[in-house]
């Protein structure tokens, strides 16, 4: 696919709000399918942010197109794509993460951001901030949905030790990020058993966003 593809035509929202539990389960189980297989390939805990997410996605199409179940030929993972963002252009726009686009009605997408979370260098305030979950708060990612996900990947500690301190900073950081109520566990599936929301206003886009906390074990 074209490195430049933009992402412009609105999803339709009877597609999106019909199937949305099926939608948010079939992806976080490309995600989770995607962590399995490119555990292999992380060799160190340093590794860069882009490099995890590039052996995610590459195992998602691998398994797109190879040993999937009939549901999986309507799905297309895109890695750091850049999405129309108003006054930015070219290479200046927006990139998220990970956004996995489904092509039936109106092709809804379900979008990622990832963060590395370890000790000296990468604490739970660099998930929080514009670069992170503010990238949903602002709207300038998502903006068309009302929930969408951040993908914490773990290089050092234990997953429960960085739950705590990711919830902890989002309530310290409450008025920051629009927090709107007390956050909640939500498992959408089993592979992700401390999977929790949060839910945050958001004055630009019109409505509010409803994001999803997943922790990837991704230490070597």
């Amino acid at each position: 696919m074209n490195a430049d593809y933009t992402i412009t035509i609105k999803p339709s929202e009877i597609y999106f709000g019909v199937y949305r539990s099926l939608f948010r389960q079939q992806v976080h189980q490309l995600i989770a399918w995607g962590h399995r297989s490119a555990r292999h390939s992380i060799q160190s805990n340093n590794e860069e942010e882009p490099n995890i997410t590039g052996y995610i996605t590459e195992a998602i199409r691998a398994r797109l197109v190879t040993n999937s179940p009939p549901w999986c030929v309507y799905y297309f993972v895109h890695e750091d794509t850049p999405i129309a963002a108003s006054g930015r252009s070219g290479r200046s726009r927006p990139r998220p993460d990970i956004i996995i686009e489904t092509n039936l009605g109106g092709r809804p997408e379900y979008v990622f951001e990832a963060k590395r979370l370890r000790i000296n260098g990468f604490e739970a305030s660099k998930y929080i901030d514009s670069d992170g979950m503010g990238c949903f708060v602002s709207g300038l990612y998502a903006s068309r949905y009302d929930e969408a996900a951040m993908l914490g990947y773990i290089q050092s500690d234990s997953l429960i030790h960085w739950k705590d301190q990711v919830k902890k900073t989002i309530d310290e950081n409450a008025e920051q990020l629009c927090l709107e109520s007390p956050q909640y566990d939500k498992t959408v599936i089993d592979v992700f058993p401390l999977e929790w929301v949060s839910e945050h206003k958001r004055v630009k886009a019109g409505h509010s966003i409803a994001i999803y906390h997943i922790l990837l074990d991704c230490c070597a």
